[in-house]
């Protein structure tokens, strides 16, 4: 078995592999969608995604709780406690799984006619498209302790990789269907087998690498069962932040504007949710090794780690901010149909923001692994009040810029006060001296990034894909001359390592 700096290793790069292939997955299929399918359907797509993510809330936080756990026994080598944990999540799940079936029938029954959508036909094929992504999630919920947990076990590696064998084989299909004059339900037919097959394939793995693990009516355990939901509780919060605010803009937008809007603001959400699955790429596998760190008691590993990793982010999201600043109108021009041009107006206004959340990614790793999330809910709490008032505030004034300032002043506000001072106060690292490293970082990544953009713009114009790329390759290779004196020494000489291996 790998030791955990060499596994956490492996796991992020896989997450960044997953990443890059997402990002060209994306680069191809939303031009595709969106030019045959027009901004009305693409945008009832869009909003049934972001509904359907609102039934994952039933997850109850289960996931990280399980997380938590699996990676804490398994740094005590206690396989009966993981099989314990393992088949008491299961028993929840199926409780869970069964309630998101009729919670989505009851919506689209009651419900989905509310949004404004202009036909009645593009309704009842949202409604139907809709069932049956219910119907997947509840299938994701049956098979979740079984068929998901290998991230818990360190593997997220594994884990990644059937996650990106699906992503390629749904989309190829995907494309196919579209020429093929096929409409939403039956996108949303690929991705429910899609997401059986992907459950299956990692039963089978997670059953191959530790055969000690096992399925039985008899293994629930009572004190397990309320240790879940102890930890979940939290968690449970926590997921409903993270959804109001990064899954409710279109659904406010189809709810207060129409589908069309959601549809056009979509795209422009697309380059920060990749910037922040960027950053995830680290925070995601870094939760189980944190857990691993706790329950060894090594504070200061883990106060090293959030300390690199707020300096390291902190850089290169400043450099993002000023790339996208720069190239959005470019990218969205070159990108999608003209009446997405708007697009690039959302991505400017929520890069903003998004330079200061990124870098407390790292921070809310460590909250989750230390079982010290109840930080993150105290913070989500306030961010989520306050972007849905600001929303009910400015969507009927501004629309879509409406909707995209109502991210980006919490986000502001309060990843450069309250979440910060919490961390300062777990890690017993001043208040000052994180924000000093953040901002430090910040402006040292814009004064690299800025003047560069500048000549480029002057100097090499951009009016195709080429010039487009020319330009933010050479931005990443000035911005990455400093970064090297930034890179702590112990990690640079990882990386030699790994790539001389």
């Amino acid at each position: 078995m790998l030791k955990l700096g060499q596994q956490l290793f492996k796991n992020i790069l896989s997450s960044w592999a997953g990443f890059f292939i997402r990002i060209v997955i994306t680069f191809i299929f939303v031009p595709i969608i969106t030019s045959t399918y027009g901004d009305a359907r693409y945008g009832v797509w869009v909003i049934l995604f972001q509904t359907i993510n609102y039934f994952s809330l039933l997850d109850l936080g289960l996931g990280t709780a399980l997380t938590r756990y699996v990676s804490k026994y398994l740094s005590q080598k206690n396989v009966l406690k993981i099989n314990k944990i393992l088949n008491s999540a299961n028993v929840i799940y199926f409780i869970l799984g069964t309630l998101v079936l009729a919670g989505v029938y009851l919506f689209v029954v009651f419900f989905f006619n509310y949004f404004k959508i202009g036909s009645s036909e593009l309704i009842s094929e949202g409604k139907t498209a809709l069932l049956i992504l219910g119907f997947s999630l509840a299938i994701n919920f049956y098979l979740f302790s079984f068929g998901n947990s290998l991230a818990a076990f360190q593997r997220h590696d594994i884990n990644r990789l059937l996650t990106i064998v699906e992503e390629i084989v749904r989309v190829v299909i995907w494309i196919w269907l579209i020429k093929n004059g096929y409409g939403l339900v039956s996108l949303a037919l690929v991705i429910l087998i899609m997401n059986l097959l992907r459950h299956l394939a990692a039963i089978i793995i997670l059953k191959k690498l530790y055969p000690e693990i096992k399925f039985s009516f008899s293994l629930p355990d009572q004190k397990m069962t309320k240790k879940l939901l102890g930890y979940s509780k939290i968690s449970f919060g926590i997921t409903i932040g993270w959804l109001i605010i990064f899954n409710t803009d279109t659904f406010l937008l189809g709810l207060f504007s129409s589908s069309a809007a959601a549809g056009i603001y979509n795209p422009g959400t697309q380059l920060m949710l990749y910037l922040r699955n960027f950053v995830n790429a680290i925070g995601v596998p870094l939760t189980p090794a944190i857990s691993h760190l706790d329950t060894n008691n090594d504070r200061g590993r883990i106060k090293r780690i959030y300390h690199k990793g707020i300096k390291y982010v902190s850089y290169f999201s400043f450099v993002a901010l000023v790339g996208v600043i720069f190239y959005a109108h470019s990218f969205v021009k070159l990108w999608l149909p003209p009446e997405f041009y708007q697009s690039a107006d959302v991505m400017i206004i929520l890069s903003i923001g998004t330079a200061f959340f990124l870098p407390q990614i790292i921070g809310n790793s460590i909250l989750f692994g230390s079982e010290n999330h109840k930080h993150i809910l105290q913070v989500l709490i306030l961010e989520s009040l306050s972007k849905i008032i600001l929303a009910v505030i400015l969507i009927p004034r501004y629309n879509i810029i409406g909707m995209a300032f109502a991210n980006t002043i919490p986000q502001i506000i309060f990843y450069t006060t309250l979440y910060p001072y919490y961390m300062s106060r777990l890690l017993r690292i001043s208040y000052r001296h994180i924000i000093t490293t953040i901002l430090s970082m910040g402006l040292l990544g814009t004064l690299v990034s800025l003047p560069t953009a500048l000549w480029l713009k002057k100097i090499i114009p951009v009016n195709s894909w080429s010039m487009l790329v020319i330009n933010v390759f050479i931005i990443l290779i000035i911005a990455l001359l400093p970064a090297y004196f930034i890179i702590d020494r112990e990690d640079k000489r990882k990386i030699v390592n790994f790539f001389k291996k």
